[in-house]
């Protein structure tokens, strides 16, 4: 058998993926032995806001405020119930957090509004055999379906901390109900592109949305990790109208965008000016590069149809680290003043060594742009 040479193939090599300049550690109160949930294992979501850092983990219904210290180091922890600001259908059940953002002292939240299919080893029997009935059976994404605002007040320590009123502003959802979950995913289920992947499970290109941005209420982003479409990564970018109630009320129909982000699907989204960022790493559940990716002037570029569509090519930026079986980048936002680009990598499934378990602390990458 003849070999190819390989000289005779011009394509060009990935760049090498950037270091951090430093760690952030992020300490938290609660004994990570005693609570599965503790956010350390799972950080999702990020935000920040002057010093306040905001964060939230997949398989929780709250939002975990630390304030940023003279030390490189983020603590006085305190935990944020969504339910006691929102009135959900089902507050108090793992809503999957998958993206956070803060413009003009308004705190986003957006669930990942996709469907799971159980594990098959979980339910497979002594012998190793699975019911296909039970892993047919997709789980109800209700909970899920939560796309919110809250108010951001100063706290007694001049740090912000969310309310369910401040004077004319409430905090306030898309309505949940019907067995979509909310109007946002019964859209999404009628738009022609996306509806075929809202009864797929999000591991296997269904609809998981896994960042939001805005700028101002004129413009909120939200990220798709899947589906892409052929190669192309999604944006969603629903209208709101505000209710005095605080309630968000969508105006029909979705507008989408799509992105070149190299086959990749958006992991999360965060604005620097009226520039967008986007995190992009791998569709499904797998291990692969991760990339930051910029828009510049996405706030000034609304979108132009509702039945058509531009690709849009943001500028590949840096090349994020990632391991085999750990270190999933899944949260990014601006440490410090937005203006020095110290971006802030927060991970999903950790590895031991970001870790200190007898301390409830992880530690998070700053990287320099």
């Amino acid at each position: 058998m003849k070999l190819l040479d390989p000289q005779t193939f011009d394509a060009p090599d990935p760049p090498a993926p950037a270091e951090p300049v430093g760690q952030l550690r992020l300490r938290f109160k609660g004994d990570p032995a005693e609570n599965g949930e503790h956010p350390i294992f799972d950080l999702s979501a990020c935000a920040t806001h002057g010093r306040a850092i905001f964060v939230a983990g997949d398989e929780c219904h709250s939002v975990e405020r630390l304030i940023l210290g003279d030390d490189g180091e983020a603590g006085d922890h305190r935990r944020f119930e969504l339910s006691d600001y929102l009135d959900m259908v089902r507050g108090g059940e793992e809503m999957d957090i998958e993206g956070l953002a803060v413009a003009d002292d308004w705190l986003w939240v957006t669930g990942s509004h996709s469907r799971t299919r159980p594990d098959p080893k979980d339910d497979a029997d002594e012998d190793g055999r699975i019911d296909i009935a039970k892993v047919g059976d997709l789980k109800d994404t209700r909970a899920r379906c939560v796309l919110a605002r809250i108010p951001l007040v100063p706290d007694m320590d001049g740090h912000v901390k969310p309310v369910r009123n401040d004077g004319e502003r409430r905090a306030g959802l898309i309505k949940q109900s019907g067995a979509n979950g909310s109007k946002l995913r019964r859209l999404l289920c009628e738009n022609r592109l996306l509806g075929p992947a809202c009864s797929m499970a999000a591991k296997e290109g269904g609809i998981d949305i896994e960042g939001i941005a805005a700028a101002g209420e004129e413009r909120v982003a939200l990220g798709l990790r899947g589906p892409v479409i052929q190669t192309y990564a999604v944006l969603v970018e629903p209208c709101f109208k505000f209710k005095k109630s605080g309630r968000l009320h969508l105006h029909q129909p979705l507008r989408i965008r799509l992105v070149e982000l190299g086959g990749l699907g958006v992991r999360d989204l965060c604005t620097r000016g009226r520039d967008l960022y986007i995190l992009a790493g791998p569709v499904g559940d797998l291990d692969g590069r991760c990339v930051l990716y910029k828009w510049e002037g996405w706030a000034d570029c609304p979108p132009e149809h509702d039945e058509k569509l531009r690709v849009h090519c943001p500028e590949r930026l840096i090349d994020i680290p990632v391991k085999v079986g750990a270190d999933h980048p899944e949260g990014i936002d601006w440490v410090g003043d937005p203006e020095d680009g110290r971006l802030l990598v927060v991970y999903d499934s950790p590895n031991p060594g970001r870790l200190d378990e007898e301390e409830g602390t992880i530690l998070g990458d700053v990287f320099q742009l």
